[in-house]
């Protein structure tokens, strides 16, 4: 049976925002609450760690041997290991004691990296202090009086969460061809004949199956025979050419050319269709 759909053009939806996780709007109101929170000396004469609060000073900064201007800091209060620069970077100073001075190199990623996209930072590195944070408690009063309009601790976590603004979902995303093809199923316009119905296949599946194969005669997919191969499943050419014969020798071969046809059109239509959320 030929089948038709309302439309051929590429599926464009929009799905609810999904609910943003709890650690993300937490990490995020850890950094809202930094400029409130006070810092004190750590008084143990102990080494420099992960997730302490150090005061550093930076002389002689170069990248690939280049004076690098933006990484010469005095007196600067630095996170060590919140990644606020490179984690080579952080390992390198990892250890040392206040007044301690390191001449310190780091392999960073930089775009203009002449060593495949990596660059030496060199510079030399001096902790002044060694600081512990104390956190002002998050209260409905503290939220009006910093965080306004909004009144109460809900509030505010709310209004944290809503700032959280999700990009399209990628292609790659396992959800995606799903997605769609639910979507050009509500399309189809004939109902699906019972003949074309395998042993076991659901109704949805079925419909789906018909309007992936509407959309693939309206393209028009004429594959060549090396096309026809190549979207047959299997991890690399070989393979496919394997399970390809396996097919035709089983007297199956207009089945390998519909199998064929349909992922190719699924191809198309995951490649022109998009899947973003609600803001």
């Amino acid at each position: 049976m030929q089948y038709t759909l309302s439309s051929y053009e590429p599926v464009s939806m929009k799905m609810p925002k999904p609910p943003v996780p709890p650690e993300l709007v937490e990490q995020q109101i850890e950094k809202l609450m930094e400029p409130l929170s006070e810092y004190h000396e750590v008084e143990e004469d102990r080494p420099c760690m992960a997730g302490d609060y150090i005061v550093v000073t930076t002389e002689d900064a170069r990248m690939d041997g280049n004076l690098a201007k933006h990484f010469i800091l005095t007196n600067s209060l630095y996170h060590l290991g919140a990644g606020e620069m490179p984690k080579a970077f952080d390992d390198s100073i990892i250890g040392m004691r206040v007044g301690e001075t390191r001449d310190v190199k780091a392999m960073i990623k930089m775009p203009m990296g002449k060593m495949n996209g990596m660059s030496l930072l060199t510079m030399t590195v001096t902790i002044e202090k060694m600081l512990y944070m104390v956190k002002p408690e998050l209260t409905d009063e503290l939220v009006q009086k910093e965080f306004g309009p909004a009144t109460t601790v809900e509030e505010f976590r709310t209004g944290v969460a809503a700032q959280f603004n999700l990009p399209d979902m990628k292609k790659d995303d396992p959800k995606f061809p799903d997605l769609v093809l639910k979507e050009i199923a509500k399309r189809l316009v004939e109902d699906p004949a019972e003949e074309d119905r395998l042993p076991g296949m659901p109704d949805d599946a079925l419909r789906i199956t018909c309007a992936i194969d509407a959309l693939a005669s309206h393209l028009n997919l004429d594959l060549t025979d090396e096309q026809i191969t190549a979207q047959m499943p299997g991890d690399d050419l070989d393979q496919k050419i394997k399970i390809r014969k396996q097919l035709e020798d089983q007297g199956m071969g207009d089945q390998a050319i519909v199998f064929a046809r349909r992922e190719a059109a699924l191809g198309w239509l995951v490649n022109n269709s998009t899947v973003s959320y609600q803001q």
